[in-house]
C-alpha cells in the first residue's frame, strides 16, 4: 500500500476554510493569476474538499500558530466565528455557537469533542499537551453525533499532527519574548526502509506568569511544559498500512492566577489586615495569597491504526476497512489557595486521574452502480470505550480560620451576626485551638466512576445527479455508569460547617441509550458554489455530581440538541474570492448547566435553550498582488427557553431570609459566555525584497461583544465588547527554508475579563482573572 499522509501543514494553504490563514499560499498559474487552492479535511471521517463538505468547518494553519506567537489552542478562538476556548490549566472550557461547559467539576463530560489523530479524546484537559508540530486543526460547528459519537453535541475539535515522510525532512522553530517565553519545538521524518516511516518531534517552552503575586513574590499562571510524540507508518504489503504513534507530555503550572474583584468592604479590611497592598482590581495583573499552588498534570497518548484496502468488498468498491485501538491517560494533581488571600483560611487539593481505552472498526467505501443515481459514499463502524476516573479532593482550614471567625467579614462568611458568633459556635470554637496554632479541620471527598460505551454508526450520501445528493445517517449507542460519592468531615468540624458537608458514601449507576440521526441534501448550483441542508440531533450523557458535598442531587439527565442548518460553500471571480456561510438553529433540551458551591461546580438541568445565528467566513486574492484579505463573521442568539430555578447572584443570595433556599428566573436571558457577535479582519502584505527573499507583513482585528461569565448572570461578570489587535512580521525566502517572524498580541493592551467567580468565603465579593496582556515574541524557524 502507498503511504497516504494527509498534510494539511501545506493542503491548509488558503482561507477558503473560513478565511483562517493568515500567510495565505495560493495557486499561481501564471504571473498575474492567482486561485485559492483547495483545502482537504476529514470532517465526515474521510478526505474530502472542503468545499464537497454539508457542514459548517473553520481551518486554522499550523504554521499560523507557530508564526503567531500563541502556543495554547486559546490562540484560535479570535480567528474562528462562534468559537470561545478559556485555556484554564485546570479546567479548559470550550464553546461553540455560545454553547459551552466548564470541566472544573469532572463528573460534566464536555459538549465539543475532541479527536487527536484520528483518536476520540474524552477530556478537554489534553487539548494544550499536544499542540506541537502540527498538521492542522479543523472546528466543525453544531451536532456531529452520527460520526463522532456522544458528546459533540456543540462540536468537534480535530487535531492532527505531522505525519512521517517519505523524505528527510524536518522542522526547528526557537522563540523568546516577553514575559519570559522560551520556546524550542522539533519535528524530524527519517524514512528508516522502503516500507518503514517515522517522525519523532519534540518541544519544551517555560513563561514567566502574567499575574504577580505580591505576597510571595512570584509570578502566577507560568507554565514549563516539555513534550514529546513519534510516529511510525508501516507498508506491510500492499493492501496493509499500520500506524503508531505515542504522545507524553509534562506540566507545570504556578495556579492559580485569580484576582480579588469587588470586595465587600469588611472583606477587603480583614484582607488589607494580612496584607497591605491587598486590592480588589481585577485587572492590573495582581494579587496576594499566601500557598504557591500549582496544577501538575501529566498526559500520555497511544494509538495503533490499521488501514486495509480491500478493493471490492462487501458490494463497495474501492473499500478501505481502518480499525483504530487507542489509549489515553491524565493526571491533573492541584494544590489550591481558594480564599485568593494572604490569610492561610482554605486550601484545596484536587487530583484527577483520568483513564480510556477505546476500539473504533469502521467501513469507508463507494459504489457507482445502484441502479438509480450516481452512486453511493458510505461510512459504517462500531466504537466502544473504556474509561475511569479517580478524583480525591480535600477541603482544609488553615491556621487563621479561627481568627477570621470573629471578624466581620469571618461572621458574614458564616451567615451570623458577629455578636452571636461565641454562643451560638461555642462548643465547636471550643474544639479549636487557639489562634494561630494550625487546625486539623477539612473534608475529604472521593469521586470514581468507570464508564462503558458502544455504538454503531452509519452514513450514506446518496447522488442522485451530478448536482443533488442525500445524506442520511443514523448512530445508536449504549452506555453505563457506575460511580460512587464520599464526602468525610475530620477534626472539629468548622469546615463542614462553612460547606454545609455531610457524611455521604453513595453508590450511583445509571444506564442510557443514544440516538443520533442525521438528514442532509446537498445541490451543487455550478462546480464553485454549492448548497446545503441539514437536520441532526446530538446527545451528551447524563452523570453524577462529582463535587457536591451532600447526599442529595447527585445526578444529573443527559441532554439533547436538534440542529437545523443552511451553508453556503462557495468561490467566485475566477477562484479568487471564497465566502463560506451558515443559517443554524439549535433546540437544547434538560441542558446541563453547573454553579459555583463555594469550592466547585455543582451540575443541574436547565429546561431548555435555543440557540440561533450566522456564520460567514470570506478570503480573497484581489487583482493586487501583493494583498490578500481573511474575515470572518458570527452572528449569534443563545438563550435560555425555560430556566425558572436558576441560581442566584451573590446580591440575591446575601438578602435571602433566613433558611431560604434562594433562586431567579433566567428564562429569556442570554446564555454566559455567548457574545452575540464574533469578528475577524486581516489584512496581509507581501513585499519582494530581491529574487527569492521576502517580507510579509499581517494585521489582525477581531472583536467580541458583551458576554456575562456566570451562570447567574451577575452584572458584576458583565463583560463588554472589546477588540483586539495582533500583527506579524515574517521574513524569509520563497522555498521557506527559514524564516524569522515578529509577532505581537493584544498589541492595545485590551484589559478585559475571561473569568468571574463569586468568592468562597467572602460575602458579596468576587475574584476573577482576565485575559493574556500584551506580547511581543520573535521566532526564527527552519524548514528542510
Amino acid at each position: 500500500m502507498k503511504h497516504r499522509s494527509l498534510k494539511p501543514a501545506t493542503l491548509l494553504a488558503c482561507t477558503a476554510a473560513f478565511g483562517l490563514t493568515t500567510s495565505l499560499s495560493y495557486a499561481q498559474g501564471d504571473a498575474t493569476r492567482r486561485t485559492i487552492e483547495e483545502v482537504i479535511v476529514t470532517a465526515q471521517k474521510s478526505e474530502q474538499s472542503l468545499q464537497d463538505v454539508p457542514v459548517s468547518v473553520s481551518t486554522v494553519k499550523a504554521d499560523e500558530l507557530r508564526e503567531s506567537g500563541i502556543f495554547g489552542a486559546e490562540g484560535i478562538e479570535n480567528q474562528v466565528p462562534n468559537l470561545q476556548l478559556d485555556g484554564d490549566p485546570q479546567a479548559p472550557s470550550i464553546g461553540i455557537r455560545g454553547f459551552s461547559t466548564d470541566s472544573y467539576n469532572v463528573g460534566l463530560e464536555p459538549s465539543v469533542g475532541i479527536m487527536v489523530d484520528d483518536v476520540f479524546i474524552g477530556r478537554s484537559e489534553f487539548i494544550p499537551d499536544g499542540l506541537f508540530d502540527m498538521q492542522g486543526i479543523e472546528v466543525l460547528r453544531g451536532p456531529q453525533g452520527t460520526l463522532f459519537g456522544k458528546n459533540t453535541i456543540a462540536g468537534v475539535l480535530i487535531f492532527s499532527s505531522a505525519d512521517p515522510s517519505e523524505e528527510f525532512d524536518g522542522q526547528l522553530q526557537v522563540t523568546g519574548g516577553e514575559l519570559g517565553t522560551r520556546r524550542v519545538e522539533a519535528g524530524l521524518s527519517a524514512p528508516l526502509g522502503d516500507r518503514l516511516l517515522s517522525r519523532i518531534a519534540f518541544t519544551h517552552w517555560e513563561t514567566d506568569g502574567e499575574v504577580e503575586n505580591s505576597f510571595l513574590n512570584r509570578d502566577e499562571l507560568s507554565t514549563e511544559q516539555t513534550a514529546g510524540r513519534i510516529k511510525i507508518e508501516a507498508d506491510v504489503s500492499d493492501r496493509l498500512l499500520l500506524k503508531l504513534g505515542v504522545q507524553v507530555s509534562e506540566t507545570d503550572h504556578n495556579y492559580p492566577g485569580w484576582q480579588l474583584y469587588d470586595l465587600d468592604s469588611d472583606a477587603l479590611a480583614y484582607a488589607q489586615s494580612q496584607h497591605a497592598p491587598t486590592e480588589d482590581n481585577p485587572y492590573d495583573g495582581h494579587t496576594a495569597f499566601d500557598l504557591p499552588g500549582y496544577v501538575k498534570r501529566d498526559s500520555e497518548i497511544a494509538h495503533l491504526i490499521a488501514e486495509y484496502d480491500a478493493g471490492e468488498f462487501l458490494g463497495l468498491d474501492n473499500t478501505v476497512v481502518t480499525g483504530i485501538v487507542s489509549h489515553a491517560a491524565l493526571t491533573n494533581d492541584m494544590l489550591i489557595d481558594f480564599d485568593v488571600s494572604a490569610a492561610d483560611l482554605v486550601t484545596v487539593t484536587p487530583v484527577f486521574d483520568y483513564t480510556q481505552d477505546a476500539l473504533e472498526l469502521r467501513i469507508n467505501g463507494s459504489r457507482n452502480n445502484i441502479g438509480w443515481g450516481d452512486g453511493l459514499d458510505i461510512i459504517a463502524g462500531i466504537f466502544a470505550m473504556q474509561a475511569d476516573i479517580d478524583a480525591p479532593t480535600e477541603v482544609a482550614l488553615g491556621e487563621d480560620m479561627v481568627d477570621f471567625v470573629f471578624t466581620p467579614a469571618g461572621a458574614e462568611a458564616l451567615g451570623l451576626p458577629e455578636s452571636d458568633i461565641g454562643s451560638i459556635l461555642g462548643p465547636l470554637l471550643n474544639n479549636l485551638p487557639i489562634p494561630g496554632v494550625p487546625l486539623d479541620d477539612g473534608v475529604r471527598s472521593l469521586f470514581t466512576q468507570s464508564a462503558e460505551s458502544l455504538a454503531l454508526f452509519g452514513q450514506a450520501t446518496w447522488y442522485f445527479n451530478e448536482r443533488w445528493s442525500a445524506i442520511i445517517g443514523l448512530r445508536l449507542g449504549q452506555e453505563s455508569k457506575d460511580a460512587r460519592r464520599q464526602v468525610a468531615s475530620y477534626g472539629p468540624g468548622l469546615t463542614g460547617l462553612v460547606l454545609s458537608a455531610e457524611d455521604v458514601d453513595r453508590r450511583l449507576s445509571r444506564d442510557e441509550n443514544e440516538v443520533s440521526p442525521k438528514l442532509g441534501l446537498r445541490y451543487e448550483l455550478n462546480p464553485a458554489v454549492s448548497l446545503y441542508g441539514s437536520w441532526t440531533r446530538g446527545f451528551k450523557s447524563g452523570g453524577f455530581n462529582a463535587i457536591s458535598f451532600q447526599g442529595s442531587n447527585l445526578e444529573f439527565e443527559p441532554e439533547q440538541a436538534d440542529a437545523f442548518e443552511l451553508g453556503m460553500k462557495s468561490l467566485f471571480f475566477d477562484e479568487t474570492l471564497s465566502i463560506n456561510a451558515a443559517l443554524y438553529h439549535t433546540r437544547v433540551t434538560d441542558m446541563q448547566v453547573v454553579n459555583f458551591n463555594g469550592v466547585g461546580f455543582d451540575v443541574f438541568n436547565a429546561e431548555g435553550a435555543e440557540l440561533q445565528g450566522l456564520e460567514l467566513d470570506f478570503s480573497w486574492l484581489p487583482p493586487l498582488q501583493w494583498l490578500t484579505f481573511d474575515g470572518s463573521l458570527g452572528l449569534s442568539s443563545a438563550e435560555y427557553v425555560d430556566y425558572r430555578n436558576g441560581p442566584p447572584t451573590a446580591t440575591q443570595q446575601d438578602a435571602a431570609a433566613p433558611g431560604e433556599t434562594p433562586q431567579q428566573d433566567l428564562s429569556g436571558r442570554t446564555l454566559p459566555r455567548a457574545p452575540e457577535v464574533s469578528a475577524s479582519l486581516r489584512p496581509t502584505v507581501f513585499m519582494p525584497l530581491s529574487a527569492d527573499l521576502g517580507l510579509q507583513f499581517s494585521l489582525g482585528v477581531s472583536y467580541r461583544s458583551e458576554q456575562y461569565l456566570t451562570l447567574d448572570l451577575d452584572e458584576k461578570s458583565r463583560q463588554g465588547g472589546y477588540t483586539l489587535l495582533d500583527a506579524r512580521i515574517v521574513l524569509g525566502p520563497e522555498d521557506g527554508f527559514w524564516s524569522l517572524a515578529l509577532s505581537g498580541t493584544n498589541l492595545g493592551d485590551k484589559s478585559a475579563l475571561n473569568f468571574v467567580a463569586d468568592h468562597n468565603l467572602f460575602a458579596r465579593s468576587y475574584f476573577a482573572n482576565q485575559i493574556a496582556p500584551r506580547s511581543l515574541k520573535l521566532s526564527l524557524s527552519a524548514n528542510w
